[in-house]
């Protein structure tokens, strides 16, 4: 399974898509409305009820936002990078990993767009032995494109990564989607 667009390619950072930002932003918007109109609509049940609409509508969009906001993905030839600001916070080296689990990510449900659904997940061990992963799909970054072109020549000298039939039948689609112009990259 060779990289159809070439092997070596320097770092990318992953262009982050606005859309978890701007979706926390807009019930953020409207839980700041909704919280002081709960408190207002009173009931015997008003301080338990406004505290549970504030933290599914201000503060897990908060949270939201805050956590989105800041971290990147940078490709290497190597290895994959989350950044947070200036500071790494992950680190996955190709050889480390496990498994890749390229998959159809249905998670904004049955109206998103088929080339947003690409995602592929990085699984590898931290140093005292522990799995973690790392899901980078089509939905949070502008494409996943670089990640897919630094993952092929790796896949193809150790095709145990993908130890199921079907992680190896979509990733291969993945890979000649690229090859034919079809794969997520935006200009």
């Amino acid at each position: 399974m060779e990289s159809p667009l070439g092997a070596s390619q320097p770092a990318t950072v992953l262009t982050p898509r606005p859309l978890v930002r701007n979706l926390a932003i807009g019930v953020l918007v409207v839980g700041i409305v909704l919280v002081p109109a709960t408190w207002a609509a009173g009931g015997s049940q008003r301080a338990l009820l406004t505290a549970a609409v504030a933290l599914v509508m201000v503060v897990l969009p908060a949270w939201a936002i805050w956590f989105s906001r800041g971290r990147t993905i940078v490709v290497h030839p190597d290895r994959v990078v989350v950044r947070r600001g200036e500071r790494d916070v992950r680190t996955f080296a190709f050889d480390d990993l496990v498994e890749v689990r390229p998959s159809v990510d249905g998670s904004a449900g049955a109206a998103t767009p088929e080339f947003w659904n690409k995602a592929v997940t990085l699984v590898g061990r931290t140093t005292d032995g522990r799995r973690r992963g790392l899901k980078v799909t089509a939905q949070t970054v502008e494409s996943i494109d670089p990640l897919l072109l630094a993952l092929a020549p790796v896949v193809a000298r150790r095709p145990e990564l993908l130890p199921h039939d079907v992680h190896r039948t979509l990733f291969e689609e993945y890979v000649a989607d690229l090859g034919r112009g079809r794969g997520t990259q935006r200009g």
